[in-house]
């Protein structure tokens, strides 16, 4: 059973969520997206799939994940759990960091790596300001917007402290056994080759296992089929296209390795709720409106 505890949304800068599950369970939600995700684990333990690594979190960790990284969480070990949720839009809220003189969230989520293990004090702090945000949005009171941006900065700021002297967590985290590396090695070589039309015999035939056996161990531990993998891969290399290059729409379809671009459109849109023409559209103009 799932329980939302609240989710509270400001439109353009925030949503907030609190979520506890009583049963085993696999994210199905979209598994990239355009902002800043912080994840705080209140209680449980299990693994966090981030680009091409496998990670296990615990109890007090927050994870960190940049926009359009791929992701899924998978809580294997124990059957409850709770967590708290952020995503956060980019250019509004390093436009309130830096007024302050803070840093932007993307060299504080440089800076923490993408695991951080909160301490007792540091964990309940967290757990507060991030609940404070939801409460502001929920009860809109006078000067509501900037009391969350407030609370945001302050959750950053001490997320910034944890750990301050220590390096940042996250290798001694990712899971290390022969299936883990392999299903890494499968993953890195998806990433550095969006375009590749290979089959699932021939991918496996690469790394020298079979296929049934490459298909079985990459949905245990990404949570993703090896073509839905591949998919989001390629659909996340067309978004830089279309942003930033001057190829047309058929062109990229088919340097990112689409067989039609009606099979692009389609899982384009399943990935942004976007056309690939409305993606470009709307990401030129937020280019054009950053030099103004």
């Amino acid at each position: 059973m799932e329980r939302t505890i609240f989710r509270q949304e400001l439109e353009g800068l925030v949503m907030v969520e609190q979520v506890v599950r009583e049963e085993d369970y696999s994210m199905k939600s979209r598994h990239f997206h355009d902002t800043y995700e912080l994840y705080f684990l209140e209680e449980g333990e299990g693994y966090y799939f981030i680009d091409r690594e496998t990670y296990l979190v615990r109890a007090g960790d927050v994870v960190l994940i940049k926009p359009n990284q791929i992701h899924k969480t998978s809580m294997e070990r124990v059957a409850r759990h709770g967590r708290l949720l952020l995503q956060i839009t980019e250019a509004p809220m390093d436009a309130f960091l830096r007024g302050n003189g803070f840093m932007t969230l993307e060299e504080l989520y440089d800076k923490k790596g993408r695991i951080v293990s909160l301490g007792e004090r540091a964990g309940a702090a967290v757990k507060e300001l991030m609940i404070r945000v939801g409460e502001e949005i929920r009860d809109r009171q006078r000067g509501y917007d900037l009391m969350v941006r407030l609370k945001l900065l302050e959750l950053l700021a001490v997320l910034w402290r944890c750990g301050e002297d220590a390096p940042p967590e996250g290798e001694e985290r990712v899971a290390q056994s022969p299936k883990y590396q392999k299903v890494q090695e499968v993953a890195e070589y998806l990433q550095a080759n969006p375009g590749t039309r290979e089959s699932l015999d021939q991918l496996a035939g690469r790394f020298y296992i079979s296929r049934s056996w490459l298909s079985r161990i990459f949905r245990e531990v990404t949570g993703f089929s090896v073509s839905e993998y591949a998919n989001m891969v390629r659909v996340k290399r067309a978004q830089k296209l279309l942003a930033h290059g001057d190829y047309s729409v058929t062109e990229i379809s088919e340097l990112v390795g689409f067989e039609s671009i009606t099979y692009f459109e389609r899982i384009f849109r399943r990935y942004t709720d976007r056309t690939p023409l409305g993606y470009r559209r709307e990401k030129r103009g937020d280019i054009a409106r950053g030099r103004e």
